[in-house]
């Protein structure tokens, strides 16, 4: 007995001595290693109890026990309800990290001070609270909901042990599940593998939830991970896997079978339909009898839509016209998409139906080509590609193929209520940009506004970048004809070829063989390939050869054909004839002619391949059977390696990675994405763009301003230095993405940069002389009411990017115009300066002043901006005016710049912006924000700054002596300075404290990443001495594989989940361009590598 009152008291002295650790979201080393998986959401629900099933009884934050005797509490917020304990990272997440099933809780009781237990059937969680009578309400709240189940009462806990054991014994021999449920009712249950992050999971779908647990004896023991609600989900299925999306996030798995994955699906289906509520525009769209029924096969209650063809679909029709591309069909659900179905939308939808619009698409559609809800998905893309993309079916317009006809017709219908004729009228081969003719309404869309016919609106609006109108149908991929041909070569062709080169061929394409002959009557052929070995076409300029038009041919074997002719009509016909050869079955209609199309090398495509269609900047992603449509001009980055290096597109859907090729048609293709992804000596809308459309310089040069220049004085009236501009200008227009601003450019440097892009760049902000000169007319107009009409009428005519360039450009220098009482840039003073550079002219004419200095002042009743939204873009600066009527001083020290700085956890709208001039150092900028947010910190607590990249999960702790700025400057769009209590600084004083020579020798598992693909982490012998670390194969190996030195290098804390690495304890190596991901066993391991890397790097001064 003594015995075990000891064991027990020294259960508790250790339980005592146990630290709180602090939230940490953002720290990718600090979850829980073994106890759960990390399901963070990328969007949190407005209103948090919506995404909670059950009321919640009690809630609040508790810390519990870390799992596998951790060092440290884990701070987590913690909900009950009548069924299960839960607890969460954080108060929004809506994914648990650990539910508890109360099914299986034995009792609960205190287990010290402020502490309490919860027994369950295997495992005792211990919590703890901020105060005993906060234990005291949790313990009175779980005693009050376990007294609540059926026959609980006066049970001791031995025999309720007994009937759970029972219980779980009896559901074993019935084949059925654990504890975890009142009464067992699952549908499907199952081991599946979850792909973000790459863990195996124990599946179980009962009452239209999926639930998540470690393995199978946890769920039958009542403890699990989370639960997934599907009445708000929707399902997403491929070859051999398929995905959950929910509001909150996506839930990806993989199963081993075609079988298992349609087993699995079929249930998924099945719950998401009987638990989704049918949705106001469903009710309302279904009212109508011909949309209750999929426009194309038939199924019932259709619940997706193409906006632009008018159409309802159901899900699997809603598939093939994905595959279609947004430019052909836009696809959009009924439900939860209030923002997009408006009641006018909703009217549009009614008025026409799927019987109106199918009595044009589907008008000689034969009996053998009819659909029904049984056909495959190839049946179905082949049926929509004929119906919508082709026009197969449609019926004849009378006005067909008489192109200023039908535009006349269009501009006529839009002005009345016939929508059904203006809908035949546009998928007929009217230009839905035609002109009226009317100089106020010089479009139908604009005439359809000014006449107030709001269906003729919607339907205009929605189509305005359609490209649907086909007014020819597709011809066999067979053609045969004379061409002319340069003798074929295995490497580019660069050099331009003479006329004289070129020799006629009379070439035929037949049977999925292209062949060319001396001339037609000969029957021996000159030579021939297969379309199936065709692996590049490409269109080349206009006069790039001896022949005007020319279209070159790469084979498989390395092999380049260059082909000519005078007439580009038909070389444009022989491009569609091999394209829609060579192209798999699936994809042979997606793309249309384009500049060049061709198969690559790509790490996400089937077997390593992908293929790739190029018109302009616009490249189509093909996949399998899913089309990806990327604007290059968007791209987020766009990484070309030197010489033998591949090639990494990043954008808002994720990544391409090309590898590198020998073959010839590569360097073509490098060439093309180049021109592709913008060019600085272009117009606007050929610039590099951000992801809200606007060039990124333009982007750039404003944030760099705004930053640290709104309070200088002349700001803009003053010019840089002109080297320096024209330094910075050229790095814009040879690569803007990758500009980076150094020490040596001042704010007047890169605000003159501003000015003359916008001064110089083609066609200008108002798109070309012939409309400036529109513009300045303005100025002559006395009315107000008229004046801001005419401006917001002359804004919808300019194009996309040009529009939201302006935008952009007069709210910032709204911004600078606020703060003129330091700055002494007025509404005239700018209009002074911005106008002649807007307008791209001498400054002779006053009306560019007018124009500039009128827009500024009425900026958001033409831009139609509320009062609200601008306010938040002059919070910044009312914050730099109350904190400098606080200084002694009234002038704004131009050295200085606002910096955004969160401060233990980074929040929406939580920045502190904070003065910090060129010279603070991270220990200065700390001890600021401190004060500004009154935190006195204890004695034996360390605060300190953090470069945080959430992208790459990675961070890092600022020497005290780093000088802020440039780092602030150079930080990425996923970047940001945290301040929080130093995690790791007392670990790493203790670990040096006494040690005469530092260094460290051990065995780390090691990963590189190049281009962004995953390599396994290798175990090797790593030597951390003398200023460098070495890296061996083995701990018998001599020979240094890789060596770094460590002051070129900067260590991170964490490293990217994505690489699946074997622990959560990793550290991150960059140097230059090139990543090193090193993974320790233990977090004791973790410290004592982080500590000697940073000693060594900074000496006695850490």
């Amino acid at each position: 007995m003594a015995k075990k009152e000891e064991e027990k008291s020294r259960t508790l002295r250790n339980f005592r001595s146990l630290s709180v650790e602090e939230d940490r979201r953002h720290s990718f080393f600090m979850r829980d290693r073994e106890e759960s998986i990390d399901l963070p959401c990328s969007h949190f629900p407005d209103y948090p109890k919506d995404s909670h099933p059950e009321p919640v009884v009690k809630s609040g934050w508790l810390d519990k026990t870390p799992p596998k005797g951790g060092k440290r509490f884990q701070r987590r917020w913690v909900q009950l309800d009548h069924k299960y304990l839960r607890y969460f990272q954080n108060s929004k997440e809506v994914y648990s990290k650990r539910m508890i099933s109360l099914q299986c809780v034995s009792a609960v009781q205190p287990a010290g001070d402020q502490r309490f237990e919860l027994i369950t059937l295997n495992r005792t969680f211990l919590f703890k609270t901020e105060s005993n009578q906060m234990r005291n309400e949790w313990i009175k709240s779980l005693e009050e909901v376990l007294s609540s189940r059926p026959q609980s009462q006066h049970k001791a806990r031995s025999e309720w042990i007994k009937s759970l054991e029972e219980v779980l014994r009896r559901r074993q021999q019935n084949g059925g599940g654990g504890v975890f449920f009142k009464s067992y009712l699952a549908k499907t249950e199952g081991l599946l593998e979850m792909t973000s992050p790459r863990t195996k999971v124990y599946t179980v779908i009962n009452n239209n939830r999926i639930y998540l647990f470690k393995n199978r004896q946890e769920y039958m023991n009542g403890l699990g991970i989370t639960d997934i609600d599907l009445s708000k989900a929707s399902l997403k299925e491929s070859s051999k896997s398929f995905s959950v999306i929910t509001p909150y996030r996506t839930f990806s798995f993989v199963v081993e079978s075609e079988a298992e994955r349609q087993r699995w699906c079929a249930c998924l289906a099945e719950c998401v339909r009987s638990s989704a509520p049918v949705s106001r525009v469903c009710e309302k769209l279904w009212s109508k009898e011909f949309n209750r029924v999929c426009a194309d096969c038939g199924a019932d209650s259709p619940e997706w839509a193409s906006v632009n063809l008018c159409v309802l679909l159901c899900e699997r029709c809603a598939d093939a016209h994905r595959c279609l591309g947004p430019s052909v069909s836009k696809v959009f659900s009924l439900k939860g998409n209030d923002q997009l179905w408006t009641e006018d939308l909703i009217k549009l939808f009614l008025q026409l139906g799927n019987g109106k619009v199918n009595s044009f698409w589907a008008a000689n559609i034969p009996s053998s080509e009819i659909l029904n809800v049984e056909s495959s998905s190839s049946e179905r893309l082949a049926y929509a590609t004929a119906k919508y993309l082709k026009g197969t079916f449609r019926k004849q317009h009378h006005l067909s193929g008489q192109q200023e006809a039908l535009n006349n017709a269009l501009c006529a219908a839009v002005k009345g209520s016939n929508i059904v004729e203006t809908f035949r009228l546009l998928f007929s081969g009217a230009d839905i940009n035609s002109s009226t003719g009317i100089p106020e309404f010089p479009t139908p869309l604009a005439l359809a506004m000014h006449s107030g016919q709001t269906n003729q609106v919607e339907l205009l609006k929605h189509n305005q970048k359609s490209d649907t109108v086909k007014s020819e149908v597709n011809t066999a991929p067979s053609l045969s004809g004379y061409l002319f041909k340069v003798a074929s070569a295995n490497r580019p062709i660069t050099e331009q070829k003479p006329r004289s080169e070129f020799t006629q061929r009379w070439c035929s394409l037949n049977a999925g063989m292209f062949t060319y002959y001396k001339s037609e009557q000969m029957a021996h052929r000159c030579g021939s390939m297969k379309t199936s070995e065709i692996i590049c076409l490409s269109l080349n300029s206009p006069g790039n050869h001896g022949f005007e038009h020319t279209l070159e041919i790469y084979t498989d074997a390395g092999r380049v054909y260059l082909f000519g002719a005078d007439d580009i009509v038909t070389i444009k016909e022989w491009f569609r004839a091999i394209s829609m050869a060579m192209l798999p079955t699936a994809l042979s209609s997606v793309c249309g002619l384009c500049d060049r199309l061709g198969r690559l090398l790509c790490t996400e495509g089937s077997l390593g391949t992908g293929w790739f269609c190029l018109s302009g900047s616009m490249l189509q992603v093909l996949l399998e059977d899913s089309v990806q449509d990327i604007n290059l001009l968007r791209l987020h980055t766009l990484t070309i390696g030197d010489g033998a290096g591949d090639v990494v597109l990043g954008w808002r859907g994720g990544y391409v990675h090309l590898s590198f090729d020998q073959r010839p048609h590569f360097p073509g293709w490098i060439s093309s994405l180049r021109r592709g992804a913008g060019s600085g000596n272009e117009m606007l809308s050929q610039q590099q763009l951000t992801k809200s459309g606007i060039p990124i310089t333009v982007q750039r040069c404003i944030e760099y301003v705004t930053r640290h220049g709104l309070m200088s004085a002349g700001i803009y009236r003053k010019s840089g230095t002109t080297s320096r501009v024209s330094a910075l200008l050229d790095s814009f227009q040879q690569d803007a993405r990758n500009v980076c601003f150094s020490d040596k450019f001042g704010v007047d440097d890169v605000a003159s940069t501003l000015k003359r892009f916008l001064r110089e760049v083609k066609g200008g902000v108002f798109n070309g002389e012939d409309n400036s000169r529109n513009w300045l007319k303005v100025a002559d107009v006395s009315h107000h009411r008229a004046k801001l009409s005419m401006y917001q009428n002359l804004l919808s005519e300019l194009p996309e990017v040009n529009r939201e360039t302006l935008k952009v450009l007069l709210n910032h220098l709204y911004c600078v115009h606020h703060l003129s009482e330091f700055n002494q840039m007025t509404m005239g003073n700018l209009g002074i300066v911005f106008g002649p550079t807007l307008f791209q002219t001498d400054g002779s004419d006053p009306r560019t002043y007018t124009v500039v200095e009128e827009m500024i002042q009425n900026y958001c009743a033409i831009f139609n901006v509320p009062e609200e939204e601008l306010q938040k873009e002059l919070d910044a600066t009312s914050l730099i005016l109350n904190k400098i009527n606080d200084q002694t001083s009234s002038k704004f020290a131009p050295s200085l710049s606002i910096c955004a700085v969160y401060i233990e956890k980074k929040e929406e709208g939580a920045e502190l912006l904070v003065q910090v001039g060129s010279n603070v150092t991270a220990k200065q900028l700390v001890l600021q924000v401190l004060e500004m947010r009154g935190i006195e910190p204890f004695a034996e607590e360390m605060w300190t700054c953090y470069e945080v990249q959430e992208k790459e999960e990675m961070e890092r702790e600022l020497h005290f002596e780093e000088k802020v700025l440039p780092l602030y400057f150079s930080l990425g769009p996923d970047c940001h300075l945290l301040v929080k209590k130093s995690q790791y600084s007392n670990d790493i004083k203790n670990y040096l404290s006494g040690k005469n020579e530092v260094y460290k020798v051990g065995t780390l598992r090691v990963c590189e990443v190049k281009g962004d693909k995953n390599r396994n982490f290798i175990s090797h012998q790593c030597e951390l001495t003398k200023g460098t670390l070495k890296l061996y194969k083995d701990t018998e190996s001599s020979l240094c594989e890789k060596e770094w030195s460590v002051q070129e290098g900067t260590l991170y804390y964490g490293y990217r989940s994505k690489l699946s690495p074997p622990t959560p304890w990793g550290l991150t190596l960059v140097c230059g361009q090139q990543q090193w991901y090193f993974c320790c066993d233990n977090e004791d391991e973790f410290i004592e590598w982080m500590a000697t890397f940073l000693s060594l790097q900074c000496g006695e001064n850490r």
